[in-house]
């Protein structure tokens, strides 16, 4: 007589046969997003390896029964869950920072559930996806609108402007070869320098201004390093500024516009020789491949730059240079990310400040 076979279900009861808590487990550590539970009292449940990944941790620190509280990166986990746990209601599409190494932040997105049971309060089910990358995409295309919209606004203000500076620079110029008199000849010197920074700045505006579109060929980064080189060299040399280069051997060619990553590296080492003192700062320019990206690099050993965490140089009149137009970095941007590329930056604890520019060797593929 053949026994009989028993429900997998039990007697009547909602409890899940081994094979089906195997398949729940399975499809829990299959997802891409994060799951993590905890229960009543803040000790893991249960934390899929996408949770692992999404906060830089091992499988290890997330095991079943490690409090929540003995995990720094998981605090922000804890506040959401003492919210969770007062309203005893689920909350959905909420952003959390977090710090996974010094200075280096992700940002996640997360719902919280009530986990169900016979208590009051049960715990919560967490669910989370890394959207640092999204935001980055979100923040550089707002910013690209923001470039757009000012370049419309302030092209027409600077061409009017350019006219009558030009009338006041020749005119300053005639008088310095006609001036006798010392005072006049000083007074004519002060206006015709004057002048000619104001042209910098408006020409500075106007390659913020104006549409461009960048012209992408073959070329090497050591011919862009040159170029760069050549630009910067002779405000070095004023300054006495060591300006070097590091260029390794064996660099493929790359896709891009050569001029225009020139003129992107010549604006940040520019701003590295100002930053720096006189007759003792260095600025270094440095190149490699790194997967897919070509990374450029400019080093100075000046004071570093003292900006609030969240500000963002790369808007366009930020500055906190004296007598700056706040439009480098901004051109700098916009440069690079239509080569489809992203700048960063960041001070140096040994002092001084390193740029990084990352452009994809093949422009609008990734290897």
């Amino acid at each position: 007589m053949q026994p009989e076979r028993g429900s997998p279900w039990g007697n009547g009861e909602r409890t899940f046969a081994p094979e089906m808590n195997d398949y729940a487990n399975q499809i829990i550590h299959s997802l891409p997003s994060g799951v993590m539970a905890l229960d009543n009292e803040a000790r893991i449940l249960i934390a899929n390896p996408a949770a692992c990944g999404f906060l830089n941790a091992n499988q290890a620190d997330f095991a079943p029964g490690v409090h929540i509280e003995e995990l720094p990166i998981a605090q922000p986990f804890m506040e959401v869950m003492r919210e969770v746990m007062t309203a005893q209601k689920s909350i959905s599409r909420r952003e959390v920072v977090l710090e996974v190494a010094k200075g280096q932040k992700r940002e996640i997105g997360l719902s919280a559930s009530l986990l169900d049971g016979p208590e009051a309060f049960n715990g919560v089910i967490f669910l989370f996806t890394d959207m640092t990358e999204r935001r980055n995409i979100e923040r550089a295309a707002e910013l690209n609108r923001q470039l757009a919209s000012l370049g419309e606004l302030t092209a027409g203000v600077v061409h009017e402007l350019r006219n009558p500076v030009m009338v006041i620079s020749g005119m300053a110029e005639w008088l310095l070869r006609k001036a006798d008199d010392d005072d006049l000849h000083d007074t004519a010197q002060t206006i015709f320098e004057e002048t000619a920074h104001l042209e910098r700045t408006i020409s500075q505006f106007l390659g913020f201004a104006r549409p461009f579109q960048v012209e992408i060929t073959r070329c090497h980064p050591k011919m862009i390093i040159a170029r760069t080189q050549r630009l910067c060299q002779q405000k070095a040399a004023d300054k006495g500024v060591q300006l070097d280069e590091d260029v390794p051997p064996g660099l493929p060619e790359m896709e891009a516009d050569p001029s225009r990553i020139a003129q992107a590296l010549s604006n940040l080492v520019q701003n590295a020789i100002d930053a720096v003192e006189p007759d003792s700062g260095r600025v270094l320019i440095a190149v490699h491949r790194v997967d897919a990206d070509m990374l450029f690099e400019v080093y100075d050993n000046g004071p570093g730059i003292q900006a609030p965490p969240d500000q963002n140089l790369f808007k366009p009149f930020v500055t906190h240079k004296e007598g700056g137009t706040g439009l480098g970095l901004a051109i700098v941007h916009r440069i690079i990310t239509a080569h489809s590329g992203t700048v960063s930056y960041d001070s140096l604890k040994t002092g001084g400040t390193r740029f990084e520019i990352r452009v994809p060797i093949v422009k609008g593929t990734l290897w």
